[in-house]
């Protein structure tokens, strides 16, 4: 049986239900279903858990920068200078092979060297053939200084460490996981929850009664219920991914406990903020084939530009006026904030104002489109 049959029939069950009792059938019932609903279990758990164990294995990032050195080049101060760069991988190779690959996008320069004449060839797409290029001239400057016996140089640069958080992708990863459980389950769920309520006229028999306050009153209690079954799942799904990221991929939690009450407080007011766009669609529409287009073309947008997978700085700067100020980047921002710096009410205000003023924006107009029947 639906979800919304168990809660209405439930809830509906005896002539004078007190409020408080109804209310509690349509949250605890369509929570029981949406555990048991196979679409829901996996979008809102399993494909961010998947991700995220893919994301975690990713470990520190991506790998060094990769450049071909010609193989008559392996040796001599040139190559030994290059062997001690950080983060700078020598391919070793055929002249041919090498500048095949370079042009493939395989490698990001090819180095040759014939006595004292050193030469470059970089792939002018990289956004990394200017890093190339520092790496071998500063090989070939302690080179110069070697052979001119300049053991002790002038100027000399001092280089010190302090204690810091190694970035890893798993930290950048995670609330955005979050995120994207919360935004799918928020608009699929209450799209599809309020559809299934339209199409079997519980809301039609509802509506028929001579009692309009009443007719209100249970309107608003059916949505509140299923807003409250929602808001306990994203809880679980936000509970759950924090603590398979944490005990299993090292996730790291800026201030322990603190930090992870704080995320859940930011995952409620998430779905809150969201609940609104699923009422919008789902008051404008009577079925699936129409709903279905309408919430992806929501949340699709938001899933590839909010810093979901990847930082909105990928973008140019045109694209990203729009996405850093999406709904769901203004959610991702204040997570990153809250997991990585244990940011303050007023560091986080910026994003929480900003996911509000969404918030309101989409309850002002699903108030004034939303129909019943």
């Amino acid at each position: 049986m639906s979800e919304f049959a168990i809660a209405h029939n439930s809830g509906m069950r005896r002539r004078s239900p007190s409020q408080l009792r109804a209310l509690a059938a349509l949250s605890y019932y369509p929570f029981i279903a949406m555990m048991r609903n196979v679409a829901t279990f996996a979008f809102g758990l399993i494909f961010p858990i998947v991700f995220i164990a893919v994301f975690g294995l990713i470990g520190g990032g991506i790998g060094g920068i990769r450049v071909g050195i010609v193989s008559g080049t392996a040796s001599g101060p040139v190559k030994e200078g290059l062997d001690r760069m950080p983060n700078l991988i020598l391919v070793p190779g055929d002249r041919a092979e090498l500048e095949r690959q370079l042009r493939l996008g395989n490698l990001e320069g090819v180095i040759a060297a014939s006595g004292g004449a050193v030469s470059l060839e970089v792939n002018a797409s990289s956004q990394q053939s200017g890093m190339v290029q520092l790496f071998v001239q500063s090989a070939l400057d302690q080179a110069n200084l070697r052979a001119s016996g300049v053991s002790s140089p002038t100027y000399a640069l001092s280089v010190g460490q302090v204690e810091g958080r190694r970035g890893r992708y798993i930290d950048f990863a995670l609330p955005g996981q979050v995120g994207l459980a919360m935004l799918s389950t928020a608009i699929f769920g209450t799209v599809f929850g309020l559809l299934y309520l339209k199409k079997s006229l519980v809301l039609k028999r509802l509506f028929a009664t001579p009692v309009h306050g009443l007719t209100i009153v249970h309107g608003l209690t059916i949505l509140l219920g299923q807003g409250l079954a929602r808001l306990a799942l994203v809880m679980l799904q936000t509970a759950v991914i924090l603590a398979v990221g944490v005990l299993a991929f090292g996730f790291q939690l800026a201030n322990g406990w603190i930090t992870f009450v704080a995320m859940m407080a930011m995952s409620a007011l998430g779905l809150i903020v969201f609940l609104g766009f699923g009422l919008i669609i789902a008051g404008r529409t009577n079925d699936e084939n129409s709903a279905s287009p309408l919430a992806n073309l929501v949340t699709m947008p938001q899933f590839l530009l909010s810093g979901v997978f990847f930082s909105t700085d990928v973008f140019p700067s045109w694209v990203r006026i729009f996405a850093d100020n999406l709904p769901l980047s203004y959610f991702n921002t204040a997570m990153r904030q809250i997991a990585a710096e244990s940011a303050s009410f007023t560091e986080l205000l910026p994003s929480i104002l900003g996911l509000c003023a969404w918030g309101v924006a989409a309850y002002l107009v699903a108030s004034r489109t939303f129909k019943w029947v």
